[in-house]
């Protein structure tokens, strides 16, 4: 059994075939990591620690979008607190984590990373500390001109901006509270920052939300965007309603890379195995009690490897719930159709 793509929900192109510039001066280091993260989950073998952390420095956001799981949660009551990490607290996480040979952190999860008022200052100390690859996901709502300049100072590898429409109207009501031309505004900023001060090894991206069957606007977005960030794609709306979210009939030979590749660090320490899992239904530790190392080999990882390795992934009752065996076994056999649960 081989490990099913773990992003078929998500594509992406790249406005010309040749190697961006982003990618030029990159270390030896950096694509032994890139190889390894397709190596270990294919061989199902684990690092001494996860390759990759994603660590929600806040779980708060400025918009309430109504595809994000986010808004869904707090629609029913079912959201946790709303918390910004303390620096001490990051700083033990990007220390363990290096010690123990990180090589990438993305700065969000289920928040705006741009609310939290350390941001730079996050970005700044993992650089510092020599982790390869940092970066996040934003609206870019909140990001001035002064903020752009201070985060490619800092030393930020890449910057995905959320942006789903090429059309006004259409942009506002996916992204409430957000100003069309004020975000086009500040992305442009950025990559002009970005191109007249020589920070060529940053990686700038766009993408948006699709249903299926509406990839024409994603040949809209391509046409507004090209030329201008390094990278756009699309990701495929999943409801994420927990009153909607029933299990799946098992996929046979489905095994998730990310269990072999990274972790997730909420706001408040808890640590969670994968993207999908915003309730906290599988937990594999406490990052404020416990250490990283432990928790990546500890009881909760170490099971649910066992089920994934074994061919039994539908045995972990939120990996039963997961979309993205669906999505791999509809990539394969080329139906887009979208799933009836």
């Amino acid at each position: 059994m081989k490990p099913v793509n773990p992003n078929a929900t998500y594509k992406e192109i790249r406005p010309s075939y040749k190697m961006a510039e982003w990618e030029k001066d990159k270390p030896p280091a950096y694509w032994d990591y890139r190889m390894k993260w397709e190596e270990y989950p294919q061989r199902q073998m684990l690092s001494e620690f996860p390759l990759h952390l994603d660590v929600e420095t806040t779980n708060a956001c400025n918009l309430k979008c109504p595809m994000c799981p986010r808004t869904v949660l707090i629609g029913k009551n079912l959201f946790h607190k709303v918390q910004f990490m303390g620096f001490d607290f990051y700083r033990s996480l990007i220390d363990q984590g290096v010690d123990q040979g990180l090589c990438s952190v993305k700065l969000n999860y289920l928040g705006e990373p741009l609310l939290h008022p350390d941001v730079v200052r996050q970005v700044k100390y993992a650089k510092d500390r020599d982790v390869m690859d940092v970066m996040f996901n934003t609206n870019g709502t909140l990001l001035t001109e002064e903020l752009s300049r201070q985060l490619l100072d800092a030393g930020l590898d890449k910057i995905f901006f959320s942006f789903d429409s090429n059309r006004k109207e259409e942009y506002e009501k996916i992204r409430p509270g957000a100003n069309f031309e004020r975000t086009i505004e500040n992305i442009q900023t950025f990559v002009r920052i970005k191109n007249s001060n020589g920070y060529r090894g940053v990686e700038t991206r766009v993408s948006m939300v699709l249903h299926k069957h509406e990839e024409d606007k994603f040949q809209a977005l391509t046409e507004m965007w090209k030329g201008i960030v390094d990278t756009i794609g699309f990701g495929y709306y999943v409801d994420r309603d927990p009153d909607n979210i029933t299990p799946y009939a098992p996929v046979e030979g489905f095994i998730c890379s990310q269990p072999w590749q990274r972790m997730f660090i909420m706001a408040d320490g808890i640590v969670t195995a994968c993207c999908v899992d915003e309730r906290r239904e599988y937990l594999l530790g406490d990052a404020a009690k416990e250490k990283l190392l432990d928790i990546w080999k500890g009881k909760q990882a170490q099971a649910l490897r066992k089920a994934h390795a074994g061919g039994h992934y539908d045995r972990i009752p939120i990996c039963r719930k997961c979309y993205v065996p669906i999505s791999e076994e509809q990539e394969r056999s080329g139906n887009h159709r979208e799933e009836e649960k």
